[in-house]
């Protein structure tokens, strides 16, 4: 009988799943991938976890497997030869209402409330090292 050992399903040419190997901030990540692997900038990228309990189909029994566990989207800002860094590329919109009610405007009373929206780069929820990386 064949000894069988667990092993992690690549990709056809070796690169995905990658993993991440160190959190340079809560926006940017690391991983164990680069120019030797083809990886290129700009390429868009799925940062997970995975659950430690099995999930089980409770009408069957069966195992399902483990969860992924979503930490964020990214994109691939630089490439070195054995690695890559991403960026988190899912954004947060803020609005923020200027009141210019100072009586020495000379704006009309419409004008004197202006809304502003800017955005701002959504962090990657609780990364660690070791986390997932694969192409979306």
């Amino acid at each position: 009988m064949e000894n069988l050992t667990e092993t992690t399903l690549l990709s056809p040419k070796g690169t995905f799943p990658a993993q991440i190997v160190n959190i340079v901030n809560p926006y940017q990540l690391v991983m164990n991938r680069g120019e030797r692997n083809r990886i290129q900038v700009g390429r868009r990228v799925l940062i997970y976890g995975i659950s430690e309990e099995e999930i089980i189909d409770p009408n069957t029994g069966e195992s399902l497997g483990y969860l992924e566990i979503v930490k964020g989207t990214g994109r691939v800002i630089n490439v070195q030869d054995n690695m890559a860094t991403i960026e988190s590329d899912k954004k947060q919109i803020f609005r923020r209402k200027l009141d210019n009610s100072n009586p020495f405007y000379l704006a009309s009373p419409k004008e004197r409330a202006e809304i502003i929206e800017f955005d701002q780069l959504k962090p990657f929820e609780n990364p660690k090292i070791g986390d997932w990386v694969k192409p979306l």
